[in-house]
Formats: structure tokens, C-alpha cells, sequence
């Protein structure tokens, strides 16, 4: 009797084994992204050394979120077609592979072709993962697992900004794309060994799942109708104004924060600044737990109101950046202040992917969960594929700090959007 309890997944108590798989999972994931939040720190190194302005390196950017999201749309339904635990890997080892080779490239060109390569091969990760969560935790636990998985993506940013800020300082910005793919390569062996799919490919069941619907494959058909789904629509809005938030904030405010304040930057040492920016992700990582969480619990799995509050609050934070940030760094404490509130802007607008992405699986199920997330990951990338080239359109041409009032605005948008979803 004991030995058959062990092979069943209990709804209401945790396995070791789902433990195991789901933490070696987000843990590849948040060095999937230890390979692409490097690049915002060798801003203005690589600007400096090939005399760009905001505007070209800002096509970097653009290439990443379009190529990440381009692939989602494919990823997500892929995973849960065929196989979520091999297009991770495939994910992992392409990104390494771009990431060693863009550190020894000398080019705009060859910098946005492996940059592209590199997106595409990341994109390979959080619908899959997605796909695994779905099928190793029960429903009531997905806020919280989600939190946990988002948090873990924000991880790799917390990671990478100190130890690239120092590769930076005491090598060149090429060490900043050589530790990162190593420490990504290491772990997807772990991966490998540990990591199944689904739970009946490590011998064993699950007492909350309909199995005849995790036994059927995604289809076209299925695919076509989560596109035309109205809801799911509006979340992609809420989705798009989320990354475009926060795509702007990784991409952009290290350059904010260190560029000389004749030129309307902060004037801040590198290492500062990625500390201070680093605080974004610390704040991702909290809020993602803490708003999965809070969905679940105090909300009953409604997620509209996690979503939204999130958004508030992001908003009136980067207001006051906006509108003070200078004045509050001429205060005493005025560096700790700024972190918080980049730490609540940051981290509410991360935050709120949480409860985001566990709206497909709300509504579409264990079926189809990751490739409504795929789908909603997708447009959300394809629009936040804009923040690269507009902020740096907007700081060549207005205030350095003008991009931060933009992505007030489109933070305030993303509440009202999901006051309408209401789901």
C-alpha cells in the first residue's frame, strides 16, 4: 500500500519527485535568462567601442523581443504537441551557442544575427515550461507555481547584472556573453537526468487530471480557435503593455542610470547602477510568488484583480521617477529611495505575468495551457518588440528619462484592460 501511495501525485500533498522536476526546471530557466539580460549591460561599452547611437543599438533589442516572440507562437504549441522537455534543451543549447559567438563578433551585423539566434532559441522556454507546470501541479496551486516559476526568470537578471557588471569592470564586455552560456550549458545536463515531461513518464499518476484529456494532442484546429478567442485577445493587450514595461525598464534604465547628467542621465558608476537595477528583478521575483499567491488564495483563482493592482502601482512608481528623480537623488538616502521604487515598478510590472499566465490555463485547460500561453507570450513580445527602437527614438530626441513617462502610460493601460477582462 505504502509503495503504491508513492507512485501517486497527491492534489492536496507535494511528491518529492514533482518537487524535483519543477525547481530543475525554473532553474533552467532563469539561466535561459542569464543569457539574455546580458546585454543590457554592456550598453554603453558596445555603444562606446562601435559609435552607436540609441536609435541602432536599440535594434538589438527590437531583434530579441521579435524573435522571442515570433517564436512563441510556435513553442507553445509544439509543447504541448509533441515534446516541452526537448525544446527546452533545444533551447538551451542554441542560446549558448549564440551567446559565445556573439561575444566574438566585431559587427552590427554579425551582433544581430546571433542576437536573432539567440532570441529564437530562448523563446524555446516559458511556454514548454509552461506546459510541464500544467501537467506536474494541480489547478488550485497554479498561481503559486507560476509566482515561483516568474520569479526564477527574474533570478537570471538578479544573476547576471552584478557578475556582468564585474566581468565589465576587470575584463571587457565580451566576458559578459561567455559566463552566462556556460553557466546555462552546466545545468541543462541536470535537466536532462531529472526533468520528464509529464508525470506518467516518470512512472507515475496523478489524482487531479482527466487523462484522456492530457493524452490528446494539440491540434490546428484547437490553435485557430485560441486566436479568434475574445478574452484571450484582451489578455494579449494586457500582456503586450506588461512587456513593453518591461523590456523598457531592462533594456533602457541601466543606460539612465549611468549616463552623464549633462546628457540627462543619472551620472552613476556602472556597479551602482546594476545594484540599483538589479533591484527590478529582486522585485519581479517577490511580487510573482506574492501575486500567484494572492490569486489563488484571497482571490479564489479570479486573477483580474492581482493583475490590475500590479499595474497601478507600477504606474504611480515610475510617475514619481519621472517627475523627481533627480531631486530625490540629491536627498540624503535618495539612492535607497530610487531602488524601492524601481523595486516596486519593476517588480509590480514583472510581477504581474504571473497571474497573466495563468489565465490560459484557466480558461483553455491542461490540454492546451501552453500554447495559450505561447499565444499570448507571442503578441505580448511582437509588441514589446517596439520599446527598443521607440525609447531610444524618444531619447535621442527628447529627455533621456522622456521613455520613463511613456511606460507610465502604457502600465495605466494595462489596468484598465484587465478591469474590462475581469477573469
Amino acid at each position: 500500500m505504502k509503495n503504491q501511495i508513492s507512485h501517486v501525485i497527491p492534489t492536496d500533498r507535494y511528491h518529492p519527485v514533482q518537487l524535483k522536476v519543477f525547481f530543475t526546471m525554473i532553474t533552467l530557466y532563469t539561466f535561459y535568462f542569464a543569457a539574455n539580460y546580458n546585454l543590457s549591460t554592456t550598453t554603453k561599452y558596445m555603444q562606446d567601442e562601435f559609435h552607436l547611437s540609441n536609435s541602432e543599438f536599440g535594434v538589438l533589442f527590437t531583434i530579441f523581443t521579435l524573435g522571442f516572440g515570433l517564436g512563441q507562437f510556435a513553442a507553445g504549441f509544439l509543447g504541448d504537441r509533441y515534446n516541452p522537455k526537448l525544446l527546452m534543451l533545444i533551447g538551451a543549447i542554441g542560446a549558448a551557442i549564440a551567446n559565445l559567438c556573439f561575444a566574438a563578433s566585431n559587427s552590427m551585423t554579425a551582433f544581430a544575427v546571433f542576437w536573432g539566434i539567440n532570441s529564437v532559441s530562448l523563446s524555446m522556454g516559458w511556454s514548454p515550461g509552461c506546459s510541464i507546470l500544467f501537467r506536474w501541479i494541480p489547478r488550485k496551486r497554479w498561481g503559486l507555481f507560476m509566482g515561483f516559476f516568474d520569479a526564477f526568470a527574474f533570478l537570471g537578471g538578479i544573476l547576471v547584472y552584478p557578475v556582468a557588471g564585474f566581468a565589465i569592470t576587470y575584463f571587457s564586455w565580451r566576458a559578459a556573453f561567455i559566463i552566462p552560456p556556460i553557466l546555462l550549458i552546466l545545468w541543462s545536463v541536470l535537466f536532462f537526468l531529472i526533468v520528464k515531461s509529464t508525470p506518467e513518464e516518470k512512472g507515475l499518476t496523478v489524482e487531479w487530471a482527466d487523462s484522456e484529456e492530457t493524452k490528446e494532442k494539440a491540434t490546428l484546429k484547437d490553435y485557430w480557435s485560441i486566436l479568434k478567442n475574445p478574452t484571450i485577445n484582451l489578455i494579449c493587450i494586457a500582456a503586450i503593455c506588461s512587456q513593453f514595461v518591461r523590456w523598457g525598464l531592462v533594456n533602457w534604465m541601466i543606460k539612465i542610470l549611468t549616463e552623464k547628467t549633462e546628457l540627462g542621465g543619472y551620472g552613476m558608476v556602472l556597479v551602482t547602477a546594476t545594484v540599483i537595477a538589479s533591484s527590478m528583478h529582486w522585485g519581479g521575483a517577490f511580487f510573482s510568488i506574492g501575486m500567484g499567491y494572492i490569486s489563488d488564495t484571497l482571490f479564489k483563482g479570479s486573477r483580474w484583480q492581482t493583475i490590475s493592482l500590479g499595474f497601478l502601482v507600477s504606474t504611480v512608481c515610475l510617475l514619481i521617477v519621472y517627475l523627481s528623480g533627480e531631486k530625490i537623488l540629491e536627498q540624503p538616502g535618495g539612492i535607497m529611495l530610487l531602488t524601492v521604487l524601481l523595486f516596486l515598478a519593476g517588480g509590480c510590472i514583472q510581477g504581474v505575468q504571473a497571474p497573466i499566465f495563468n489565465l490560459p490555463g484557466d480558461i483553455l485547460g491542461y490540454r492546451l495551457g501552453g500554447t495559450g500561453v505561447g499565444v499570448i507570450n507571442g503578441w505580448s513580445y511582437i509588441g514589446a518588440s517596439f520599446a527598443g527602437g521607440t525609447l531610444g527614438f524618444m531619447m535621442d530626441h527628447f529627455h533621456l528619462t522622456s521613455g520613463i513617462l511613456l511606460m507610465a502610460g502604457i502600465s495605466l493601460a494595462g489596468a484598465i484592460v484587465m478591469i474590462i477582462v475581469r477573469k
